[in-house]
């Protein structure tokens, strides 16, 4: 690793991966599982499960969050000192912090009219966020891979 950047390594990829994964995948799942219920039913079995998952899906995003600032230090400063992928890493940052943001607004709602269309937002946000990073990483190899060739020629 130098100062002015460096890529994951197999270890911190899987962390970030499986972090990601557990977050997007319980986040699906507390949306599919929501389509089954009905308001008024609260003896419905799928409601407890569904709140079981609600809540791996808050403790997955702490510790995505918790694996996001441990890359600030190792992987952002310095990725952003030597000017590389700066859009689509700005962007997941900005998405992972409204995220964030709206996870918390959805926890400690201002106002519970504002439920339903903050809990869209953090929906859309979060399967942008799904999006994003696969972006971010492709863009990041066919830089690294420009750079290869461009030393080797």
């Amino acid at each position: 690793m130098s100062a002015w950047g460096m890529h994951l390594g197999p270890s911190a990829r899987r962390q970030v991966l499986a972090a990601c994964g557990l977050v997007a995948l319980s986040g699906v799942l507390w949306i599919v599982l929501g389509w089954n219920l009905h308001a008024e039913d609260y003896t419905d079995p799928l409601r407890a499960w569904r709140h079981r998952v609600l809540v791996l899906h808050g403790v997955a995003a702490y510790v995505l969050l918790w694996i996001v600032g441990r890359l600030y230090a190792l992987h952002q400063q310095g990725n952003w000192r030597a000017q590389r992928n700066r859009a689509s890493g700005l962007a997941m940052s900005v998405f992972l912090l409204l995220l964030a943001g709206s996870g918390l607004t959805l926890y400690y709602p201002p106002h519970e009219d504002w439920r339903d269309a903050l809990s869209m937002l953090h929906q859309v946000l979060g399967v942008a966020l799904v999006l994003l990073l696969p972006l971010h990483v492709w863009l990041a190899r066919k830089d690294r891979q420009r750079r290869r060739n461009y030393h080797h020629s």
